[in-house]
């Protein structure tokens, strides 16, 4: 979603987009075995904390200039926001059930400057196990374009 350089070296990974410049440990790195709907070769990311873009984050990927996506805790735009994982979710990773888990939406933002979340297909991550994926139910009551700041 933007361009960006990402520089691997022995010690440090840099990450440099037009949403953040970070330094990060190779223990930071998130596997999304699956990749991601339509970056699906792209398995590896950081999940960057901006102070002055709080509460948004971005998601970068580590392996490629591309993808980078802004993403925020759902229950920060609905504080009413319930989800619940499946079985074969959970198993995917690793997670015995999913209270330590690190819920993310993405955030779309138009041409015409409209700020909308993603509430139907959640990011989930285990922090335990550094693995995440995008869970997509089959019934939900949640949309795919939650508009904010109206």
């Amino acid at each position: 979603m933007t361009m960006a350089q990402v520089n691997v070296s022995a010690e440090r990974l840099q990450v440099r987009s037009r949403f953040a410049d970070a330094e990060v440990n190779p223990g930071d790195v998130l596997v999304f075995a699956d990749g991601l709907p339509g970056y699906e070769s792209t398995r590896q990311f950081v999940l960057l904390d901006v102070p002055e873009q709080a509460p948004l984050k971005v998601l970068h990927a580590v392996n490629a200039a591309e993808p980078c996506f802004l993403v925020v805790d759902p229950k920060s735009v609905l504080p009413t926001y319930r989800y619940e994982l499946s079985d074969s979710d959970c198993l995917r990773l690793g997670a015995k059930d999913d209270s330590q888990l690190l819920w993310l939406a993405m955030v779309i933002v138009d041409d015409a400057g409209t700020v909308a979340v993603n509430l139907r297909a959640p990011i989930v991550v285990n922090p335990a196990r550094m693995t995440g994926r995008q869970v997509m139910p089959n019934a939900c009551v949640y949309p795919l374009r939650y508009v904010i700041g109206q």
